[in-house]
């Protein structure tokens, strides 16, 4: 099989012509924007085009944002200044699908997965650009990368066992190693490097943490998406339940508090 480029990475439903000269299909079109909260303060759009920008992450020393965009006609990453300026495309894969950006902790590479190959795999490239490196290569899907602290590994979700769980790799230099026994996708270490937070499943599930060197895991949160929460030094920020509000889980007391309100529901934190 040979995919129709033309066509952009959200074509649907085609249907051929009698002669065989004109294909016919649907393109959904969606305006995601990225937005942000100065606290305190309320949500103010960000970044924003005539196409989806979504997916935002600082980089580590907060000069820049990666972030994924449409607006070169099928999406990629691209990296922008802190303030939102001076954007510029960093992968040209072409592939139906892109996404998850993370920075390295030195802020020089990206990870992020791609169904380029077929299946999703994990890559890494040069946050300036430039051919991406195809960290896995496993015929299961590999999916939300993100780095050690240490910048020794990149944690991924996978389906390689028949079910989801949490690997690490040492970024393409040996053997993926298996983290999780009990569900995982979604993984971040915390700021101090000793717990990697995890959600439990896709979509609607619980946030898990277990001792990077291994230990048992514990609850941590019950109710979160799976993608949608940020480890800080002070606690965890993720998305409510109504999917309108951003609430903030303290380490210190254990409490939690909402952030902000969105008027519309959002997608990516």
């Amino acid at each position: 099989p040979a995919p129709l480029t033309y066509a952009g990475n959200r074509a649907l439903w085609p249907a051929m012509s009698r002669d065989g000269r004109r294909l016919v299909y649907s393109q959904p079109i969606q305006d995601q924007n990225i937005w942000r909260i100065d606290m305190p303060g309320p949500p103010a759009r960000f970044i924003s085009s005539t196409r989806s920008d979504y997916q935002g992450r600082w980089s580590p020393d907060g000069k820049r944002i990666a972030f994924i965009s449409g607006r070169s006609g099928i999406e990629e990453i691209w990296v922008c200044d802190s303030d939102g300026s001076n954007p510029g495309q960093v992968t040209s894969l072409r592939a139906p699908h892109v996404g998850w950006p993370n920075w390295s902790p030195d802020g020089k590479l990206l990870a992020f997965d791609s169904s380029a190959p077929g299946q999703r795999d994990i890559y890494v490239v040069s946050a300036d650009g430039g051919s991406p490196q195809r960290i896995t290569t496993d015929p299961a899907d590999d999916f939300v990368p993100s780095w050690s602290r240490d910048g020794k590994w990149i944690y991924f979700g996978s389906s390689r066992t028949g079910k989801h769980q949490v690997w690490k790799d040492p970024g393409g230099g040996g053997k993926a190693v298996q983290v999780t026994e009990d569900g995982g996708t979604s993984a971040f270490e915390s700021v101090d490097g000793k717990f990697l937070y995890y959600a439990k499943e896709r979509g609607r599930t619980s946030l898990w943490k277990i001792p990077v060197d291994g230990g048992e895991a514990s609850r941590v949160l019950d109710s979160i998406t799976h993608t949608d929460f940020a480890i800080a030094a002070r606690g965890i920020y993720f998305r409510a339940g109504d999917g309108r509000s951003i609430q903030f889980f303290s380490f210190a007391t254990g409490e939690t508090k909402r952030i902000a309100s969105i008027a519309e529901e959002f997608l990516h934190l």
